[in-house]
């Protein structure tokens, strides 16, 4: 019940649909015959083209996204017992249709997690990830084309611990957790996106994994820009990341799912 109310309610408030809302509002009320309502509704859209022109101008994006890029940094260790990584936007249908393994955002995390697994020949291997929201009749499910992924770049996903049934973070957590039995004294490496290491680290050490994070595929430079960019799209895929992330990670402190609210 949690995760389909959770997927229902950021379907509603991500910044795209919040906007195209507003929008809808503001030109129902304009069509009205009410001075009041109607001068509410020319509001609601002059906020909405100011916002878009905001975005679509300025950094906004890289803006809301650097505070969770920079959270953590790689610092590599002498030695780990293990590395886990999580997957995430894995393409089944793409993957079937064409015959080849897809993935998006993901395909950054792989090539990390083989280049840690080539560092630390002897660590476990954890891949974490199931399907949010599974195709009636797949041939394939995530885990299927990660591990495609990872074997065509060198890693040798035959001593991997794969968990397959996560859908959001926190399950990546305790899912994972009881297949490998983590310990205290045994160190990992927990490899996801930058923008996401915070809460996944959060869940992770709310679990009882002993992680240190190493972050993959960066979206910002780490600074703060003020000159305009004129990149619309890329700025409001990076705000809708950093909001769902921000919402993400006060929802998680509140019901108890991660250490910290700013892990």
């Amino acid at each position: 019940m949690t995760f389909a109310l959770s997927k229902l309610l950021w379907a509603l408030i991500s910044p795209s649909s919040l906007l195209i809302l507003l929008l809808g509002m503001g030109l129902l009320l304009s069509s009205t015959q009410q001075p009041k309502l109607a001068k509410t509704g020319r509001v609601l859209c002059a906020f909405v083209a100011l916002a878009l022109a905001t975005i679509a101008i300025f950094p906004v994006g890289d803006w809301a996204l650097t505070p969770l890029e920079n959270r953590f940094a790689f610092n590599p260790p002498d030695s780990v017992y293990g590395i886990i990584v999580i997957g995430g936007d894995e393409r089944t249908d793409i993957s079937e249709a064409r015959a080849q393994p897809t993935a998006l955002d993901s395909m950054r995390r792989y090539v990390v997690f083989a280049d840690l697994a080539r560092r630390y020949p002897d660590a476990k291997l954890v891949f974490s990830g199931g399907s949010v929201f599974p195709r009636a009749h797949a041939k394939m499910i995530d885990s299927d084309v990660a591990l495609d992924i990872m074997a065509s770049i060198g890693v040798p996903t035959g001593r991997m611990t794969v968990e397959k049934n996560s859908r959001n973070t926190y399950e990546n957590a305790i899912f994972s957790a009881a297949l490998a039995h983590p310990e205290p004294q045994q160190k990992w490496l927990l490899v996801t996106a930058a923008w996401h290491m915070p809460r996944a680290m959060g869940c992770f050490r709310r679990a009882g994994w002993n992680v240190s994070p190493a972050p993959a595929g960066y979206d910002t430079t780490g600074r703060y820009r003020l000159h305009p960019l004129f990149r619309f799209a890329e700025q409001m895929r990076n705000l809708t990341l950093a909001v769902h992330e921000y919402i993400g990670l006060v929802a998680y402190w509140l019901m108890g799912r991660t250490n910290a609210l700013w892990p």
